[in-house]
């Protein structure tokens, strides 16, 4: 018993040495901490007054090296200043021996000294040639790499490059003002700039954006991707994301050499630096076939930013010969209301033993069915049109209703613009008036088709569209109709929405 109490005394001594030689190390290592952290607070501020004495010897602060040649402009933190049309600098891709023929959509849409950007060409244009004033000025696309591959893909190398040739464009400029978005497109597409203002000024342009839409054709979805924005409707690229696709591009070329297509480059690209497709329906590819009108009737309660492929379908109103007559009405008349253009609204016309159902397209259709159609049926598209590919009857990103023209009692009246003003009393409201499709023959012998026949103009007041407006909750606005003139106008005047007010009430 001794022998284990003194075994069990001398093991208490040895913890308690060792207790008492941890803590002699533990407070040397203390004070050692204590002297490195002094000794790094003392080079920290030795460094820092260094350093501000002599800034002038440092890299202006702003800019990072790129290369010897070149230097990359980090882009501010978002001001109070709102974007504007001289922050965007466009990219529209050309050929040297078409760019004349298509000359004209550009004109519609291009405000010179206004805008900035390019028409980016294959070539240079002929030397007896005259480089219109009323577009872009012109650049020859970057030919020199080898990284352009040869053929097709060549093509699609050369095209998808127009976003780097166009930050290194604003790289070498040393007068440039300030960037905030790149947007690319192609010779046929038609802008709608307040509208694009509109959708751009929602996001941050500090961050890394790719702003676009889908091709309105499933078949080329699949083809391609559901997660990007196809080139001809147009896209937004952000400069910090422009900045980033500049530095990995030609590596990203080699990565993704099969692919034949701009914008499936553009986007895989993007997605290696982990940036998604920002979805903004007010990008129409028009991927369709025959008539738009169908879709034009009702677009989704967003801006209309854009519209393409205009060449391959029927002129989008009855009332014009040639595309470009058609389409510049509907430019023309956004000038009056941006926003507003395109927008669908719906009410009724109630009389005795009859109801209408009016779908307006403000600046651009009136369909007056002489039946009731419930919202939910007005807002999908008459399937005028067909898919791009195959030129069937779907699917589509978008609901349809198939219609049977040989029953023209299931076909509604068509109205189309006009004329157009501002409302002579109150100048921000303006007055639009679509007249009927003469050209539409309906043979449907229905009372209510024999009422509605006497209509012969829908006239249409409305309030300006505020900016602001988009950045409430979408909704359609509403409106009520009236008969004037001996029923052979009818009135319809919008209004937003009040409490308690839906489409079906007046």
């Amino acid at each position: 018993m001794i022998y284990k109490n003194e075994n069990n005394q001398s093991g208490n001594q040895m913890k308690t040495m060792q207790f008492h030689g941890t803590e002699k190390t533990l407070k040397s290592k203390v004070l050692y901490s204590l002297q490195s952290i002094k000794s790094l607070l003392v080079f920290t501020f030795c460094f820092c007054c260094f350093f501000s004495i002599y800034s002038p010897l440092l890299p202006v602060p702003g800019k990072i090296a790129l290369s010897q040649q070149s230097s990359i402009r980090i882009p501010a933190s978002p001001t109070t200043i709102p974007t504007n049309l001289s922050h965007i600098v466009f990219g529209i891709s050309g050929l040297a021996y078409t760019w004349d023929r298509q000359l004209h959509f550009n004109e519609l849409w291009w405000r010179p000294g206004e805008m900035r950007g390019y028409v980016w060409l294959d070539k240079e244009p002929a030397a007896d040639s005259t480089w219109p004033e009323t577009g872009p000025l012109f650049r020859v696309s970057t030919s020199n790499s080898s990284h352009l591959g040869n053929g097709r893909h060549a093509s699609a190398a050369r095209i998808a490059r127009i976003v780097v040739d166009s930050y290194q464009a604003v790289l070498t400029d040393p007068n440039a003002a300030e960037v905030r978005w790149f947007v690319v497109g192609d010779d046929d597409t038609v802008f709608f700039p307040e509208n694009l203002l509109a959708v751009l000024c929602k996001y941050d342009h500090g961050q890394m954006y790719y702003v676009g839409s889908m091709s309105e054709s499933v078949e080329q979805d699949l083809e391609f991707s559901y997660n990007m924005a196809f080139h001809g409707a147009g896209f937004a690229i952000s400069y910090s994301a422009a900045m980033e696709l500049a530095r990995i591009f030609d590596g990203c070329l080699d990565r993704y050499s099969h692919h034949y297509s701009s914008d499936h480059l553009i986007q895989s690209c993007l997605s290696e630096l982990g940036v998604p497709l920002t979805q903004e329906p007010g990008f129409h590819q028009i991927d369709l076939h025959e008539d738009a009108h169908g879709i034009l009737a009702v677009h989704p309660v967003v801006p209309l930013v854009s519209l393409h492929n205009l060449n391959y379908i029927k002129p989008i109103s009855p009332h014009y010969k040639t595309q470009h007559e058609a389409v510049k009405s509907l430019v023309d008349v956004s000038w009056l209301d941006p926003g507003r253009t395109l927008q669908q609204c719906i009410c009724y016309e109630r009389g005795s033993g009859f109801i209408w159902s009016v779908s307006v397209s403000w600046g651009y259709s009136v369909q007056l069915y002489p039946w009731a159609v419930a919202p939910k049926d007005l807002v999908k598209a008459l399937a005028t049109f067909r898919s791009w590919r195959t030129r069937s009857l779907g699917p589509f990103t978008l609901d349809t209703r198939l219609v049977n023209i040989d029953w023209p009692c299931d076909l509604p009246l068509l109205f189309f613009l006009d004329h157009a003003a501002r409302d002579g009393v109150n100048w921000n409201w303006t007055t639009t008036e679509y007249s009927r499709d003469l050209k539409q023959e309906n043979g449907c012998k229905s009372p209510s088709f024999s009422e509605a026949f006497k209509v012969k103009a829908v006239r249409v007041k409305a309030p300006q569209m505020a900016p602001s407006e988009w950045k409430r909750a979408p909704r359609r606005q509403c409106c009520k109709t009236v008969r004037i003139e001996g029923g052979e106008i009818l009135l319809v005047q919008i209004n937003q929405c009040k409490p308690r007010q839906s489409s079906l009430s007046q």
